[in-house]
């Protein structure tokens, strides 16, 4: 029987384990000495953002209504001011068959119709802008546009920061 021969064996696990724990420290250093160096930049006010409405006709005007959570927010086209309706009253609004939010809907479709007559093509097209909390004022205002025959309208989901300027008619 032969006997096996011992060889002797190095193991390199711990000086692999050290050089890597080192190259991950430095690495870390590095990083945060870059970090830490970096110029300030002054405190300005925020950007203004251009909102646009891209992928409509040319000939369709988006009236902007946004949806909150305990309202809801439009520009008037036809006395060119902003109004608010609060969910309480955009209830009232649906169960009142013709209320002033319906009035100014329907006033919408005439509108359009009006100038489709006039001009050719044009159209005021509900937007609504739908922000996180306020899913439920969306849902309830979809409810009141349903009722209205002849008014389609959109829906475009927003993030909370994010505020869009009013169009009005020019």
């Amino acid at each position: 029987m032969r006997r096996a021969r011992q060889q002797a064996a190095v193991s390199l696990f711990p000086f692999l384990s050290v050089l890597l724990c080192i190259m991950g420290v430095l690495a870390f250093m590095s990083v945060s000495f870059l970090l830490m160096n970096q110029p300030q930049l002054p405190a300005s006010e925020p950007e203004i953002v251009e909102f646009e409405w891209v992928g409509a006709p040319a000939f369709v005007k988006p009236v902007f209504i946004r949806c909150l959570k305990d309202q809801i927010v439009y520009y008037d086209l036809f006395q060119s001011k902003d109004r608010s309706l609060s969910f309480r009253e955009l209830i009232m609004e649906i169960q009142a068959k013709n209320g002033s939010l319906t009035r100014y809907f329907k006033r919408v479709v005439a509108e359009n119709l009006r100038i489709k007559r006039s001009f050719g093509s044009s159209e005021h097209f509900p937007l609504l802008l739908i922000y996180p909390d306020g899913v439920l004022s969306a849902e309830m205002l979809m409810i009141l546009i349903e009722q209205i025959d002849g008014l389609n309208a959109g829906l475009e989901p927003m993030l909370p920061n994010w505020e869009v300027p009013y169009q009005s008619q020019s």
